[in-house]
């Protein structure tokens, strides 16, 4: 089965380096890109994620539509920034700048186990 993750990020360059960094690490995935948690609702409602990547804020983050859906979906989910944004979250967090070996590390943490 090929698994599939989202990467909501308004800096295009940025997502998609980001999604190929994902594909590197798990080379048969899909990887859709969007521009805000609003658009990737939809999709949500209609295809799961295996985990999701998101240039958010941590802080509040849960209280608001996508983070709910997520939380909802038990879908895993990371940002990417600044590590320090994530202290008071507890949050996974995909620091900047990233390669493919840092992406492989955050997947890990979230899955549990290496993309399959």
């Amino acid at each position: 089965m090929q698994n599939r993750y989202f990467v909501i990020d308004p800096d295009q360059i940025v997502a998609d380096d980001l999604a190929h960094a994902i594909r590197a690490n798990d080379p048969q995935a899909e990887v859709i890109v969007f521009p805000t948690p609003q658009a990737a609702l939809d999709e949500l409602a209609l295809r799961r994620p295996r985990a999701v990547l998101i240039h958010h804020e941590p802080r509040g983050f849960r209280q608001t539509p996508a983070g709910v859906a997520l939380q909802t979906l038990a879908v895993p989910y990371a940002f990417r920034g600044m590590v320090a944004e994530a202290d008071a979250e507890g949050a996974h967090v995909l620091a900047s700048p990233f390669n493919e070996n840092t992406v492989a590390d955050l997947l890990q943490q979230l899955l549990g186990d290496a993309p399959d």
